[in-house]
């Protein structure tokens, strides 16, 4: 009988690969043909479902949305303690630090390679996602979710650029205290308004 294959499992399995291969190699460095060699596959599979490279950096933010705010959400599953989830927000943004600085450094690249009319609809669902995702996680405003992305985006930017004179993980410190403080959590003190129902 012929092999049955999940698609969209299949297509987030060669998405993840992409991502290590446009990491270690750069985006302007690998031909259709190079991702393919180095994820094992034949380049028909590779066209099959990305009709070229741009497509499959554009599809790559999609998938680090989906699987970056999916691992965060899981980690908070049922966890209605505000103070706990920041916490644990805390620890999972220093954990995947390098992953983000990888991100990053995919952005450049699909800047420099796109036009603005092609990049920037991907940025702003970048940024939509992800600062929804903290609204929901923090019970925050959006224009405060707004100020901490900026922040996070600085933080990353300066660790790829001045890892030897910058903290990424003291910056990660300060944006927890800025949600704290925003949500009238005092760590050494009274504690207000601690539970808060996580809304996926």
């Amino acid at each position: 009988m012929p092999k049955i294959v999940n698609r969209d499992a299949y297509r987030d399995e060669l998405l993840s690969g992409c991502f290590s291969v446009f990491a270690r190699y750069g985006y302007d460095k690998v031909t259709m043909r190079k991702i393919a060699q180095v994820l094992g596959v034949s380049t028909g599979t590779l066209y099959h479902y990305f009709p070229n490279k741009q497509a499959i950096i554009k599809a790559l933010f999609d998938w680090v949305m989906r699987t970056n705010i999916g691992d965060a959400l899981n980690r908070m599953h049922d966890i209605d303690d505000i103070y706990k989830r920041i916490d644990i927000a805390s620890e999972f943004w220093k954990e995947y630090g390098e992953y983000y600085q990888k991100v990053m450094l995919l952005a450049f690249d699909l800047w420099r390679n796109s036009t603005k009319d092609e990049s920037q609809p991907v940025f702003m669902s970048f940024s939509r996602y992800y600062r929804d995702a903290m609204v929901r996680i923090f019970d925050i405003s959006e224009d405060f979710s707004e100020l901490l992305f900026i922040i996070f985006l600085g933080s990353v930017f300066h660790a790829i650029i001045t890892p030897d004179h910058f903290s990424y993980n003291k910056t990660v410190d300060a944006i927890a205290q800025l949600i704290s403080k925003e949500k009238g959590i005092v760590r050494n003190g009274a504690k207000t308004k601690r539970h808060v129902k996580l809304v996926r």
